[in-house]
């Protein structure tokens, strides 16, 4: 896992008398390696969330820097740590005022500091942020998939500050590329932009990859906060027009560890109807009579519910290549008002008793009874989950 930046300064500040100088606003990125940069080309092949170091010895004035920190912050770096000495005297006021507006952080080492040591440290530290990550997603993995086998995820997760007693949140996300080669890298780069968003509310979060999906369990997070993270992460996928399809399904926000596996369960079920829908995510607690149907684990009963209402009907329009199945879906969704479906349908209202009288012949049911219309209504909703 990336290790918060803020936390690494916090770390570096006395040791390496680090300073931030400016960018303030981007200390909660997060960093995924460090690297030392000295020609400005090479930042195109960064794949992002990398914390720069350079010394500026590849070039003779100080006017580079200000090209050099847009190139970064384009291409989605964490932050940039200046070496200054003899190749960089001083930082340029453009430098900072770009930082300072772009929210990123940026740092000065002073010369003497050996920088070999400081790229040691934190890359060690990004490593064990990284192991500390995997046994995190195996303990909450354990707790999704074997919540009866406490001993396996209970202490470690307490042992990282996720209380057993707090709020735990499930968010299952699925990434369909149409490019189906580029489906890991897909994967990967909805996963960097998550972390990233997510990152700046609270660092008690785990994500992991399970069945080509992306699964996210936010601890002790607010509605509100939910809502918000999933929100940005919505925005984000629209105005990148990225090259793949994205759907989210996000769980209640249960109390109790032991909850966990039911609010995992609850988002792959809103996920389910996210994907049927077409929608960029649906949240389970919206899901309404749907919450029945979908917690329902044998599909072959609610296909037979469907068939035995609604199959010899769709079997018609099919074979006789009518619109009767719209047509009493409109009539239902209108309160049954067939002047309401003719208006919407553009014919007279004789037009639409014929078809309500015929649909009643080919069901067997009488849409003017409540409990006919109802099982309709019924057999629509399980069509939506089929």
């Amino acid at each position: 896992m990336a290790i918060r930046l803020e936390k690494l300064f916090k770390q570096a500040a006395h040791p390496y008398e680090m300073k931030l100088i400016a960018g303030k606003g981007g200390i909660g990125n997060i960093i995924n390696w460090v690297h030392m940069i000295e020609d400005d080309q090479v930042a195109e092949f960064l794949r992002g969330n990398e914390l720069i170091i350079t010394t500026g010895i590849a070039h003779n004035t100080e006017a580079w820097l200000n090209g050099f920190a847009h190139r970064l912050f384009h291409n989605q770096t964490s932050g940039l740590i200046l070496n200054i000495g003899p190749y960089i005297n001083t930082v340029p006021q453009d430098v900072i005022d770009f930082c300072n507006h772009s929210k990123f952080p940026l740092f000065t080492i002073p010369w003497h500091i050996r920088l070999v040591d400081v790229t040691r440290d934190f890359c060690r530290r990004i490593i064990k942020s990284e192991q500390t990550e995997i046994g995190l997603s195996s303990a909450f993995k354990n707790a999704i998939f074997f919540p009866e086998d406490v001993s396996q995820y209970q202490a470690q997760l307490e042992r990282h500050g996720f209380n057993a007693s707090s709020y735990f949140c499930a968010v299952v996300l699925s990434i369909n590329s149409y490019d189906e080669s580029r489906r890991k890298e897909d994967i990967a780069a909805v996963r960097f932009h998550i972390e990233n968003i997510v990152n700046r509310f609270s660092d008690k979060y785990n994500i992991f990859s399970q069945d080509n999906r992306l699964s996210l369990v936010l601890a002790k997070f607010s509605d509100k906060e939910i809502a918000a993270c999933m929100n940005s992460v919505i925005e984000y996928y629209q105005s990148c027009r990225q090259g793949y399809k994205l759907h989210i399904g996000i769980g209640q926000n249960v109390e109790g560890l032991s909850n966990l596996a039911k609010g995992y369960k609850q988002a792959s079920s809103a996920l389910h109807m996210a994907v049927k829908s077409d929608q960029a995510r649906v949240y389970y607690q919206q899901l309404g009579i749907y919450k029945i149907l979908l917690s329902t684990e044998d599909s072959t009963v609610l296909s037979e519910v469907y068939n035995d209402v609604l199959g010899k009907l769709a079997d018609y329009d099919v074979a006789k290549n009518t619109d009767y199945m719209s047509t009493l879906k409109v009539y239902l969704e209108n309160d049954a008002s067939v002047q309401a479906v003719a208006k919407l349908s553009f014919v007279h209202r004789n037009t639409i008793n014929y078809k309500l009288n015929k649909i009643k012949e080919i069901t067997g049911y009488d849409i003017a009874r409540e409990e006919d219309r109802l099982k309709i209504m019924l057999a629509f909703m399980i069509k939506d989950i089929l």
